[in-house]
């Protein structure tokens, strides 16, 4: 899919919008100012919900621009647990790294067949909860999962662009929508005026008059890829113990790199084995105790990220690839330049 075909336009944060359907896509239209940004609100054409700015392949993190307006800061975080999403602060962890995947999704049509989903440092999705959020969250909660179905409309995502956020920066509205009853979900960052409150959750859009704030504004960043060595892989985070043993299944990349062999071989390892350096260190056996990169992923249709960090602590069952270190295959591994401004 080229950028050509990622549906673009602009819509109006603060506005007071009313949702239609038309042409098999849900529709927000500006139906006049006043809302939660004051005076920008103008009325505008009708805006489809669409994918822009992402392109599948992208490493991004998304900043949250409430929030730093506030002066906290903070990126979309994947939690070390592997299941919760938060505000981290920190921009050179690996875990405000999401991977995009831009997918034609069945029954759609145009643009309305295209979604986003995105995949964090453990491999999981970015996915839609429908439990309440926790105490001082407004909605709905957001989860880190697996993606399995292509009809998981959880891990579904479209995008509104929000005006006159100036120069080059690309600031989103990023929202989960239920086709089925059209029910209309924008992610938000939650702590304006609470510093500790790093929570991140799903507000409703009333179809009739919906109210965009600062704290559902998402800027959206693209850190550079990079070749890397495996031998020179960085590692963020703690040694994690966890509890009790964890199962890993394992496949092995081909020289060119192809790692759809249903072949696996299965690891029950201590606690100890969700270190990213052990695991590098017991995998080596599959390159002749040379370096490997390995890769992790979670689901039957997810795909693969690079595992830069220990496995989480919350989860017990893994899927990683390995790849050799000195093969075609690994060559063409595209890795986040974490660490690039």
């Amino acid at each position: 899919m080229s950028s050509s075909d990622i549906a673009t336009g602009s819509s109006c944060s603060g506005s007071s919008l009313s949702g239609v359907e038309g042409g098999g896509a849900w529709v927000l239209l500006a139906a006049g100012g006043g809302g939660g940004r004051g005076s920008e609100g103008a009325a505008l054409t009708a805006q489809p919900l669409g994918v822009a700015p992402f392109e599948s392949g992208q490493y991004v993190r998304l900043l949250n621009r409430g929030r730093r307006l506030a002066g906290y800061g903070g990126y979309l975080f994947a939690d070390e647990s592997g299941k919760g999403v938060s505000i981290g602060g920190i921009r050179e962890m690996v875990n405000t790294v999401w991977r995009v995947q831009v997918l034609e999704t069945p029954g759609g049509a145009g643009a309305d067949a295209y979604h986003v989903v995105l995949r964090g440092a453990y491999g999981r999705h970015l996915a839609a909860s429908p439990r309440g959020g926790a105490d001082g969250h407004i909605g709905y909660q957001v989860d880190q999962r697996p993606f399995d179905t292509m009809e998981d409309i959880r891990v579904m995502w479209r995008t509104i662009p929000v005006p006159g956020s100036g120069g080059d920066r690309d600031v989103v509205f990023l929202l989960n929508v239920n086709s089925s009853n059209g029910v209309i979900r924008a992610l938000r960052a939650n702590g304006k005026y609470r510093l500790w409150n790093t929570g991140v959750s799903l507000q409703p859009i009333d179809h009739t008059d919906a109210r965009f704030s600062l704290m559902m504004e998402w800027e959206v960043q693209r850190p550079p890829y990079q070749l890397r060595n495996a031998a020179r892989c960085l590692c963020f985070g703690q040694r994690r113990q966890g509890t009790g043993r964890i199962q890993v299944s394992v496949r092995v990349a081909n020289h060119e790199g192809n790692y759809n062999d249903p072949r696996e071989a299965t690891f029950s390892l201590p606690g100890t084995g969700r270190s990213l350096i052990e695991l590098e260190r017991r995998f080596g056996c599959f390159n002749n105790d040379q370096p490997v990169s390995i890769f992790i992923r979670a689901g039957t249709h997810g795909q693969l990220f690079p595992l830069l960090t220990d496995l989480p602590s919350g989860l017990g069952n893994f899927k990683l690839v390995v790849f050799r270190a000195g093969t075609p295959g690994h060559d063409r591994l595209r890795f986040p330049d974490i660490l690039a401004a």
